[in-house]
C-alpha cells in the first residue's frame, strides 16, 4: 500500500529480519560473588591476604631497621618512665598505674589488631612484641630513681587528754620519704607511757593513718584526712613536716584486748625532725 522510503546517504541498510547478537552492545555484569570479592565464609578476607605473597624477613631493608630501632626506643623510654615513677612515693603511685595499665593496654590492643587485620604475620608480631618489652626491661634498668627513703633520728612530745596522765617525751625514728622532700612515717622509739601497757605510736602521714600498739593485746587506730590535721589553735606544718602537731584520736580495733586495756586515747602528738641527709 505504501511505498518504503529510499534510505538516506551515508546510512547502512539492515535487511528485514536479521538477527542482532545478544552479545552487541552489552557488558557482562560483574558478578555479587565474582572474583573481586571475599567468598561469604571469610568476611575478614584473610584468603586474600594470604594469597599476596609475603616479603621474606632477611635480609631487612633500610625501613625494617628504622622501625626494629623506633620501637626499641619506644621501649626503653617506657621502662625509663616505669623505673622513675615507681621509685616516687606513695602519693604519685597513680603514675604507674597510668604507664602499666593504659600503656600496656595500648600495646595489646595494637599487636592484636596488626594480627588480625593486617595479615596473620605471627613472626613479624612477635618480633615487635621482643623489641618493646626488652627495650622496656632494658629501661627499668638504666632508668633513674629518686633518693630511696631515710629515717634519722628526732624527738616528740604527746599530751594525752584521755585518760588523764603525764605528757610524754622521748626519741623518734623520722623515716623521710622517696625523693626525701617530705616526712612520710613518724615512730616513736621512746613508748608511750600512761596506759596500761607501753604502747608505740605510728603516724603515717602519706597513707593518713594512726596507729598506737604495745604490740600484743592493744591496737587502737584512726584513718582519714582528719588524723592527720593540726589541733584547733595550732599552726600548719614546718617544710616537708619536718616539725609540726596532730590531734590524735584513736580507737580499740583488738578484738582480743582484755578489759583493762584503754578503748580511747585522745592527745595532742608534737615532733620535730632534722633534715634529710645530703
Amino acid at each position: 500500500m505504501f511505498d518504503r522510503a529510499p534510505p538516506l546517504p551515508g546510512w547502512a541498510t539492515i535487511p528485514p529480519h536479521a538477527a542482532l547478537p545478544i552479545s552487541a552492545g552489552l557488558r557482562a555484569r560483574p558478578s555479587a560473588s565474582g572474583a573481586g570479592a571475599p567468598p561469604p565464609n571469610d568476611p575478614l578476607a584473610w584468603s586474600d591476604q594470604e594469597a599476596v605473597p609475603r616479603r621474606p624477613l632477611l635480609p631487612p631493608t633500610r625501613r625494617d631497621i628504622a622501625t626494629a630501632a623506633s620501637l626499641l626506643v619506644a621501649g626503653i623510654a617506657w621502662g625509663v618512665a616505669l623505673a622513675f615513677t615507681e621509685s616516687l612515693p606513695v602519693d604519685f603511685r597513680f603514675l604507674v598505674f597510668v604507664l602499666q595499665l593504659g600503656v600496656g593496654l595500648v600495646f595489646i590492643v595494637t599487636l592484636v589488631h596488626r594480627l588480625l587485620f593486617r595479615g596473620f604475620h605471627v613472626d613479624r608480631v612477635v618480633i615487635v612484641a621482643a623489641l618493646v618489652v626488652g627495650g622496656g626491661a632494658l629501661g627499668t634498668e638504666i632508668g633513674p630513681t629518686v633518693p630511696p627513703a631515710v629515717a634519722i633520728v628526732g624527738s616528740y612530745t604527746f599530751t594525752p587528754a584521755m585518760p588523764a596522765t603525764a605528757a610524754t617525751q622521748g626519741a623518734l625514728a623520722c623515716e623521710w620519704a622517696n625523693g626525701r622532700w617530705r616526712v612520710g612515717v613518724l615512730t616513736t622509739t621512746t613508748p608511750i607511757s600512761g596506759l596500761p601497757t607501753p604502747h608505740v605510736l605510728t603516724v603515717n602521714l602519706l597513707d593518713r593513718q594512726v596507729k598506737l600498739s604495745d604490740g600484743a593485746s592493744s591496737t587502737l587506730m584512726a584513718e582519714g584526712d582528719s588524723e592527720v590535721q593540726p589541733p584547733p589553735g595550732e599552726t600548719a606544718r614546718g617544710a616537708g613536716d619536718r616539725t609540726g602537731a596532730i590531734a590524735i584520736d584513736v580507737l580499740q580495733v583488738n578484738l582480743a584486748a582484755g578489759p583493762s586495756e584503754v578503748n580511747e586515747v585522745r592527745g595532742t602528738f608534737r615532733w620535730t625532725c632534722p633534715g634529710p641527709p645530703g
